[in-house]
Parts: structure tokens; C-alpha cells; sequence
């Protein structure tokens, strides 16, 4: 039940108390742009050597958060398009957020490599001379293409009058480009036949099952969010619908993974057991059967069962525990194939500090400068939503300074 109180002057204490969480919530955003900006400054200056990447794991904290933000891009577009191409009306109400934050995840996800990058501004040389071979071209023009239908959406969007027959055509564009988006990020790692581990098939299956997975529970999230602090208010039903389309998702995901973890177990090959054992046994265990009990079993016993998907505080919980398996996925993913070595014999690799002995067993352990740009990373994508909230969700659902008081949702 919501009732809608009397406006309120600026003066008032329910206004004010509006107010001071608001710029409270601006606060920790300039923050965290800043750390991320002293961070990345700092690496700048001083090289990849303040990280903790060697020349045996030369990608890491970076190359995880970009896979893992190209996915969650991936699931606002296709259940936005998808809803549109089978007829569906049911979650048009998120169709302006989902736009916004699969828009945003894609940018941060651009921005996520610059830091990667030991001389970030000789990457100008990419546009000017590409090597049409690389996938990393095709991740360009692919991301920077997603980047666009994600305006050209947004823009469709916020017309007076949406033109039904363009968000259709966007629908059938933006379809193939999201597969897109996800294979060529996928045969980055896939067409490097030295790393066992990555040179499979199903490669690019599994990154678009896991990004649907982590799309769509992260705009199940921002949704319950935004409706918690806003006067925004989709249909109740959205949330048990995205649940729904959550149980599939992840069954999905979860088969892809068990066929390729089984397929490269069976080969009984030294180049598959020796990731497969750091993954079941070895250092990568904690984090990857973590993963299958609270990334999948858990949410998928919360997504399955129509009692609990009701509960939408805890459905919201099973989608922050799927994001949360998605994103230690993509460290099982790249970290066993980075601390498999190249060369079997020193001294074919050694640590990046002087004087280090050389070395085949490096452990890859991010630095505070890591850290503090992927903060600022994350306070430019909650930036870049909470504006597209403000200027373009929260006018269709009235000023966003009228106070709403809703009751809390009862649970059965």
C-alpha cells in the first residue's frame, strides 16, 4: 500500500532529510572518483611495477573487472531486446534503466583497460593503424558499437512518444551485437592456443551465460534500489519475472561449466589437470567451490522456487550472491591460466623486482594501486547511473522530491 504525502518545502524536515542522503551518497562518490584518480596517477607515474602483475601473470585484477563489466552490459540489452522481439510487455518498465546501466557498464568496461595498459597513451596507435587480425580490434569496434546502441536506445527512449517500430528494429540489432560483445571478449582468451586452460570452444557459450546471469541480477538490484529511495515505482511483478528468467539463466551457465570442467578432466591431458587441480584442489579451491555453493545452489534454490522468489528482499540477496559468483568466475577463469607457466625450465621467467631470483611459481596478489582504481572505476559507474536516473527514470515517475512513504514489503 503507498500513499503519497503532501508536498513539502525545502525547509522541512522531510525534505531535509531527503536532502542530506542524497548529498551524503554524492559525497562518497567524489571520493571514491578521487582515490581511483590518485591511484591511477600514481601507476601512471611510477609503471606497472606498483601492481601486483609479474612477467608471469601479466594480466589480473584489471582484466577480470573488464570481463566482468562487458557481461554485466550484456543482460539490461538482451532482456530489454529480448522482451521486445517476443512481444512481451511485462518489463517495459525497466527498459529506460536496463538501457542506462547496460550503457554504463559498458563504458566503465572501456575505461577498466586503460589502466591495464603500461603506456596508455600510445593506445591512440590502435585506431590508426589496426591490425584487422587481432581480436583486440574487434573488442574495440565491438564495444564502441554496443556503446552506441546503448545511446541510440536511450535516446529512443526518452522521446515524448517512444516510436514502437524503432525499439523493435533496435531489438533485432542489438541482439547479435550483444553476442558479439561476449564471443570476441571471450576469443581473446580462446584463440591463445599456449594457455590450455582458455583454448576451448565453449569459451564464448560460457561468457554469454554468465553475462545473462549477471546483467540481469544487476538490474534486478539497481531496480530495488532505485524503487527504495526513489519515487520511482515499477510493478511488483518485475521482480518475480526477472527471477524467473534468473533460474534459466543460471541452470544454463551452471551446465556450460559442468560440460567443459568435465570434457577437460576426462582428456586425463597435463596441460587441463594441472588448472583443473589449482581449481578443485589447489589455491584457486576456496574461491571456486565458493562459487558453485553461494554464486549458484543458493540463488538458484531462490530463483526456482515461486514462495521464495516472491520474497523480493530475498531474491534481491540471491542476485547480489550470483553477481558476486559471476564475478569470482571470471577470476577462476583467467588466474589458472595465468599461473600455468609458459616455460617449464628457469630461467625462463622471473619476478619484476630487481635482483629477484627467477621463478615458475609466482602468486598474483593485488596491490593497493589496483585496488584503489577499481573504486574509482566503480564510483564512475555509480555516477554515470545515479545522473542517468536523475535526469531520465525519476521524471517519468514524477519529481524526484516528492516524498513517498511506502510500507515495507510483508513477507510470507
Amino acid at each position: 500500500m503507498t500513499t503519497i504525502a503532501p508536498p513539502t518545502t525545502p525547509t522541512s524536515p522531510a525534505a531535509t532529510g531527503r536532502r542530506g542522503p542524497r548529498w551524503a551518497w554524492y559525497a562518497v562518490l567524489a571520493i571514491g572518483l578521487a582515490i581511483g584518480l590518485f591511484s591511477f596517477g600514481y601507476q601512471l607515474t611510477a609503471g606497472l611495477e606498483v601492481t601486483g602483475l609479474t612477467n608471469t601473470v601479466t594480466w589480473g585484477l584489471y582484466i577480470v573487472l573488464f570481463m566482468f563489466l562487458v557481461g554485466v552490459s550484456a543482460g539490461g540489452l538482451i532482456v530489454v531486446a529480448g522482451s521486445e522481439l517476443v512481444g512481451s510487455h511485462r518489463l517495459d518498465s525497466l527498459n529506460l534503466l536496463a538501457v542506462i546501466v547496460s550503457g554504463t557498464a559498458v563504458a566503465a568496461a572501456a575505461v577498466s583497460i586503460i589502466p591495464d595498459l603500461g603506456r596508455p597513451f600510445m593506445a591512440w596507435q590502435m585506431m590508426v593503424s589496426p591490425q584487422v587480425m587481432s581480436p583486440l580490434v574487434w573488442d574495440m569496434v565491438v564495444i564502441s558499437v554496443y556503446l552506441a546502441i546503448a545511446g541510440i536506445d536511450l535516446w529512443i527512449l526518452t522521446r515524448p512518444k517512444p516510436m514502437a517500430k524503432w525499439l523493435r528494429v533496435m531489438a533485432m540489432v542489438t541482439l547479435p551485437v550483444a553476442v558479439l560483445v561476449h564471443s570476441i571478449t571471450a576469443w581473446i582468451f580462446g584463440f591463445l592456443v599456449a594457455r590450455p586452460f582458455w583454448n576451448t570452444a565453449i569459451l564464448a557459450p560460457l561468457f554469454i551465460s554468465s553475462a545473462l546471469v549477471s546483467g540481469t541480477a544487476f538490474v534486478l538490484v539497481v531496480a530495488w534500489i532505485v524503487r527504495r529511495v526513489t519515487s520511482w515505482r515499477p510493478p511488483h511483478h518485475v521482480f518475480a519475472d526477472l527471477g524467473k528468467l534468473l533460474a534459466w539463466f543460471v541452470a544454463v551457465d551452471f551446465f556450460l561449466l559442468v560440460a567443459e570442467l568435465v570434457t577437460a578432466f576426462t582428456s586425463q591431458t597435463d596441460y587441463h589437470l594441472a588448472p583443473l587441480e589449482m581449481l578443485f584442489t589447489g589455491r584457486q579451491a576456496p574461491l571456486f567451490w565458493g562459487q558453485l555453493v553461494f554464486g549458484v545452489l543458493l540463488p538458484f534454490l531462490v530463483y526456482a522456487n515461486p514462495r521464495l522468489r516472491s520474497r523480493t528482499k530475498l531474491l534481491v540477496a540471491a542476485a547480489v550472491l550470483s553477481i558476486l559468483g559471476v564475478f569470482a568466475k571470471r577470476v577462476n577463469i583467467l588466474m589458472p591460466g595465468m599461473y600455468e607457466p609458459q616455460i617449464n625450465l628457469p630461467p625462463g621467467q622471473s619476478g619484476n623486482a630487481t635482483g629477484q631470483a627467477f621463478t615458475l611459481d609466482l602468486l598474483y596478489v593485488p596491490t593497493w594501486v589496483e585496488y584503489g582504481v577499481v573504486i574509482g572505476i566503480g564510483a564512475f559507474a555509480a555516477t554515470l547511473i545515479t545522473l542517468g536516473v536523475r535526469r531520465w527514470v525519476l521524471p517519468q515517475a514524477g519529481s524526484d522530491d516528492a516524498v513517498v512513504e511506502e510500507q515495507e514489503d510483508r513477507e510470507p
